[in-house]
């Protein structure tokens, strides 16, 4: 098969390389080295990969050729280049949390579960891509690993924490990427790089250390290839203390169209940064479209009467400092200085000041679903800006995460959110977020489906030059 039939491939559907896998008119191996070309084509400019697990992914590929040849591949997945997030353990992969105070740190030796659960649906782990100090900044900007770049255009941010999930995916490396999310970490650089993300349910998709508020979660270019990795990552595991009991709705690809639906705009969240125009619009193009299609579609007030921001920030930086303090003196002047100066006042916190901000930020959570309750789902911007410089730690160095209002809420009040691609502004992407009730994952997806087929136009996903001329860098 010609390089350039292959990297249509690449560009295209998932179900459309299976389908070629089936009849044999394409093998693992092809797609695998064609990923390992495009990384190589477009890597050195954007930055998204940490690790590229070149043979242990030729390995996976020969045994998902013969599985496809026998006619018994694992899944859907067999055979699919995929990437994994830095801060996922896999055995004989680096871990490095994203700072340069972890660069000698041995080899993983356990896989976390979405490693796991990737292997046994064969898919091909190609390598794991880049993320800031400790998942604690919402850019693509790493101690480590320098700059992640925007494909869309390399002066720009790609978002963060699962930043070079969502550059990769951009740029045509893998089907699917599996990210974290502990304040909207797979649905920003979606948000970002015109992706679809899902922030799962808690405890949906097991992951490890086990928490209330983190969750793995899979990250595409379409809604049906995060169906599919949905599918495959969501499997309970039982080291994870949260990880739920199997769902018992049949899985199905149908779009849900949302005739007879209440939605409920949430564009206000009382305190931060104000929404610009542009995102606005945006969010406003997709509450039409769910109005044409038979929805109920309402404004929400603002959520809050004050900054309920500055409670959870302390949460996080409490988190940030914890990490911190576990690194050896010597070496925590290599942590990105933005993380160090930000956890800095944490040390000056006591066990009863962590108390009432916890108790403030279950109060506040308690809040955001009360404002949801009314409706069946809800639409929301993924950032309320169109995307910022990309060595920029945020829209506000001081706060690397204060501009994740709209996303950091339901990673506390456990709802599943996914981000799609809606919208354009100054050649960048636009997300927005469909937010459903507890456990609804599937819909959620499902409404993001429907919605995605009403995106009023289609996206020409940026590739290297020397790839648009047939050539290869």
């Amino acid at each position: 098969m010609t390089e350039q039939l292959l990297d249509g491939f690449l560009d295209g559907h998932a179900h459309a390389v299976r389908a070629a896998f089936e009849t044999g008119a394409l093998t693992p191996e092809d797609v695998l080295e064609a990923t390992l070309a495009r990384i190589a084509a477009a890597d050195p400019a954007i930055n998204a990969m940490a690790y590229v697990a070149a043979e242990a992914a030729r390995a996976a590929a020969r045994a998902s050729t013969q599985r496809w040849a026998g006619g018994t591949p694992l899944s859907g997945l067999d055979g699919l280049p995929v990437t994994i997030k830095d801060s996922i353990h896999a055995v004989g992969m680096p871990w490095r949390h994203g700072c340069a105070a972890n660069r000698d740190l041995p080899d993983s030796t356990v896989d976390a579960p979405p490693a796991a659960r990737l292997r046994e649906a064969g898919a091909v782990i190609v390598g794991k891509t880049t993320m800031p100090d400790f998942g604690m900044m919402a850019a693509g900007v790493s101690s480590l690993y320098g700059i992640t770049r925007n494909p869309w255009d390399h002066s720009r941010n790609p978002g963060g924490s699962s930043a070079g999930g969502g550059a990769a995916l951009a740029a045509g490396i893998g089907f699917s990427s599996v990210g974290s999310d502990i304040a909207g970490s797979v649905r920003l650089p979606a948000g970002h790089c015109g992706l679809v993300a899902l922030k799962p349910t808690q405890g949906r998709i097991p992951h490890l250390a086990p928490s209330t508020m983190r969750s793995a979660g899979p990250m595409a270019r379409t809604t049906d290839d995060v169906m599919d990795l949905y599918e495959v990552l969501s499997r309970p595991d039982d080291r994870d203390l949260w990880s739920l009991a199997p769902d018992t709705e049949p899985p199905t690809r149908d779009a849900l169209p949302p005739t007879g639906l209440r939605i409920g705009v949430f564009a206000e969240l009382g305190y931060g940064p104000e929404v610009a125009a542009p995102v606005r619009a945006v969010l406003g193009d997709a509450a039409d479209a769910l109005r044409d299609g038979g929805a109920t579609v309402s404004a929400m007030p603002p959520v809050f009467t004050e900054d309920a921001h500055r409670a959870l920030d302390r949460l996080f930086q409490v988190r940030a400092l914890a990490e911190l303090q576990s690194i050896p003196v010597e070496r925590r002047e290599l942590v990105h200085p933005v993380i160090r100066q930000w956890c800095v006042p944490a040390a000056q916190y006591s066990a009863t000041d962590l108390a009432r901000d916890t108790e403030a930020v279950a109060r506040s959570a308690d809040t955001v679903r009360h404002a949801c309750a009314t409706y069946d789902f809800v639409i929301a911007p993924v950032i309320p800006v169109v995307g910022f410089a990309a060595g920029a730690c945020g829209v506000d160095p001081a706060e690397p995460l204060g501009h994740c209002g709209f996303t950091a809420w339901f990673n506390q009040t456990a709802q599943p959110a996914a981000a799609l691609c809606f919208g354009r502004a100054d050649g960048l992407p636009i997300g927005v977020q469909v937010i459903g009730p507890r456990f609804a994952d599937r819909a959620v997806l499902r409404l993001t489906k429907w919605l995605e087929a009403r995106r009023p136009f289609s996206l020409q996903w940026p590739r290297p030059a020397a790839e648009t001329t047939g050539g290869r860098q």
